[in-house]
């Protein structure tokens, strides 16, 4: 069952409302609403305090990321890594052909 809120707004915070959702990816200002009270409801967002719940990862997340810092512990012992002392000097090192 659905139902419908009303709520009074300025026509120009409206419009300018809809721009910007429009930009955000959403087809409808409505839609974004939606979104918005959904997230909220179930904890994800709160406007009022911009802090969102902590996120977990699974085991098999946490065993592939500790592949990985392996991995890499074993290249950077073995001296296998791109070392650069700034952003000029690695930009080249990239770029080169």
């Amino acid at each position: 069952m659905k139902t419908t809120i009303q709520v009074p707004i300025d026509k120009v915070l409206k419009v300018r409302a809809k721009e910007y959702v429009e930009e955000l990816g959403y087809s409808s200002l409505q839609e974004y609403i939606r979104v918005f009270l959904k997230q909220s409801i179930i904890g994800k967002y709160n406007l009022f305090s911009n802090t969102y719940p902590p996120e977990y990862i699974t085991p098999e997340q946490e065993a592939h990321l500790d592949k990985m810092v392996a991995q890499s512990d074993k290249e950077i012992k073995k001296g296998d890594f791109i070392k650069s002392s700034n952003i000029d000097e690695l930009m080249a090192y990239l770029n080169r052909g």
